[in-house]
């Protein structure tokens, strides 16, 4: 299955008078939900990377789960499971409600069950910060219904679930990074070290266990090689921000880390590179 004929599968399941964005589209707020003020302008669109395929329903076509995030601007990003049915020639589909700002990690396809590795909110966590991971699973019945499984807890958001991973900066709160020269990050054993785009840098990362995905990095040391003064700079900018981190989390696969200084907060946002070992 094309990309394209992804596209105009998962907007013909929010096309439906059911009171679900369709991609694309401009939301309007939905009846007695009101917009603050320092609301953000909707946006939607596919967990970046996630794709899940097999047959589910057993009848020698591939199904796709995918996810579908939306922000209608009002504080809330809801998470739908997409599933495209291929057959003879016809796409078919369907959806059905995650959750309210659960971060999806991963998931799996066995048999008839689709499974997804998310983190959401435990007992006691701020709405922002989900801290509890959890399998959730749902099961493709014969006669075509899901039907959804007790939800496995799995354990607790730790520093130890960015490991593994070549970590590459996208964007700094809402300012995108050039591609090149990368800007990396990499976690192991309560450090992390990368390149900030000229040189090679490395800090502690720990957590935090007074807050829910809360961390301390510092001090932040690296090595002292010249570049051009573009380059310079926003090295200097990431250093700086990476230094002031207090927490992290995942969106939609990107991995944020949260920083303050001052009264000034914001953001960096990667995206995953290769495994690291």
């Amino acid at each position: 299955m094309t990309v394209s004929l992804y596209v105009l599968s998962v907007a013909a399941v929010f096309s439906a008078d059911d009171g679900v964005p369709v991609p694309g589209d401009k939301l309007a707020p939905a009846a007695g939900f009101v917009v603050s003020a320092n609301a953000t302008a909707p946006e939607r669109g596919l967990v970046e990377g996630f794709e899940l395929k097999g047959d589910l329903d057993n009848d020698g076509e591939q199904e796709i789960v995918l996810v579908l995030w939306d922000n209608p601007g009002g504080g809330g990003v809801f998470n739908y499971l997409v599933i495209l049915d291929l057959h003879k020639g016809q796409v078919t589909s369907r959806s059905l409600f995650v959750g309210d700002r659960v971060q999806i990690l991963g998931g799996d396809i066995n048999g008839n069950q689709i499974s997804i590795d998310l983190v959401e909110q435990a007992a006691g966590d701020p709405v922002c910060c989900p801290s509890q991971k959890a399998t959730r699973t749902w099961v493709i019945e014969d006669d075509g219904t899901l039907r959804e499984l007790p939800v496995k807890v799995t354990g607790k958001l730790t520093l130890e679930d960015i490991g593994g991973t070549e970590w590459i900066l996208r964007r700094i709160g809402e300012q995108a990074v050039p591609p090149e020269p990368q800007i990396t990050l990499t976690y192991e054993d309560g450090r992390i070290n990368g390149s900030s785009g000229c040189n090679s840098y490395f800090a502690d990362m720990k957590d935090q266990q007074s807050e829910a995905s809360g961390v301390k990095v510092g001090p932040v040391g690296s090595t002292r090689k010249a570049c051009p003064s573009d380059i310079m700079e926003l090295e200097g900018q990431y250093l700086k921000y990476l230094g002031q981190v207090s927490s992290f989390s995942f969106m939609e696969r990107q991995l944020v880390l949260s920083w303050a200084l001052g009264d000034q907060t914001g953001t960096l946002v990667f995206s995953p590179g290769r495994k690291v070992e």
